[in-house]
């Protein structure tokens, strides 16, 4: 009697198959889902890195979005197809709370992510999966060049007063938005506030700390920064 040959095509049709429909799950199978899935959330971990808007990176939040996503096909692969397991599942989900503080809205949006990732693969929506991830994350990465989610800092700035026209073009010129706060006029000198959007750090800085009416610079992160 001769043995069946499968090809890696017919294994993954094989695999999709059997999580499309929850049932007589291999190894083969598991292993698939969490191998794509693990893809997945590194190119989430990756894209979450490179737009972080905060002032310290939490390594910990990285970890819990591949996590989560690798948890969730887990439970995806075991619920799919059985509606007692679906039904039980969704009883012990309701009894548990998190209470986590999450600081910026945007860290829900990639928590939210990672889970529908978790969802898609879990029932062998690969190419779901993949192209939704890398189409999110162009997507963030272009928006993190606009100025809109550029990082925001307010910058307070000491001179001798008649002398701020001058010191707003070099801001100006430095900045892709700039926005008058405060001004405050004491004891001859002027202390004047300003938000700043999408600058070089050092390059403001060295421009500013050239002008001499200019006494003191503070650059404060602010905002979306944490």
């Amino acid at each position: 009697m001769e043995k069946a040959v499968y090809s890696f095509k017919d294994i993954i049709d094989a695999s999709m198959l059997n999580l499309s429909s929850g049932s007589h799950l291999i190894f083969t199978d598991v292993f698939a889902a969490l191998l794509v899935t693990f893809a997945c959330a590194l190119i989430i971990l990756w894209t979450y890195k490179h737009t972080y808007q905060g002032v310290l990176y939490q390594s910990s939040f990285g970890v819990t979005l591949v996590l989560a996503s690798l948890v969730t096909t887990t439970v995806i692969m075991v619920i799919s197809g059985n509606l007692i397991l679906s039904l039980g599942m969704v009883g012990a989900l309701s009894i548990v709370r998190f209470r986590a503080a999450i600081k910026d809205p945007l860290d829900i949006v990639f928590m939210f992510w990672a889970i529908s990732i978790g969802i898609s693969n879990g029932v062998a929506y690969w190419k779901v999966s993949f192209i939704s991830t890398i189409l999110l994350a162009i997507i963030m990465l272009i928006m993190k060049k606009t100025p809109t989610l550029s990082s925001s800092f307010l910058l307070v700035l000491k001179i001798n007063d008649g002398n701020d026209k001058s010191v707003s073009d070099i801001v100006k010129g430095n900045t892709k938005k700039m926005k008058l706060k405060n001004k405050t006029l004491k004891n001859g000198y002027a202390e004047v506030i300003y938000e700043v959007i999408g600058i070089d750090e050092n390059k403001l800085l060295a421009a500013l700390d050239s002008h001499k009416s200019i006494n003191d610079i503070t650059l404060v992160a602010y905002g979306n920064n944490g």
